[in-house]
């Protein structure tokens, strides 16, 4: 699993599974599900630096 925030910009399209990406978008909208993923996979974010949890 890559995130656009650490190893992006840019990504071979054809590589994407979107029906994961679609599900992982619906989760990120609740509080149990950031908790959920959160378990279910750790620290995403590989040192940090993009900025992302500065919002």
């Amino acid at each position: 699993m890559k995130f656009a925030c650490v190893d992006g910009p840019e990504f071979n399209g054809h590589l994407v599974d979107f029906d994961e990406s679609m599900k992982r978008q619906q989760m990120y909208k609740t509080v149990e599900g950031r908790a959920i993923l959160k378990e279910r996979e750790g620290a995403t974010h590989k040192g940090g630096g993009c900025g992302c949890s500065d919002n």
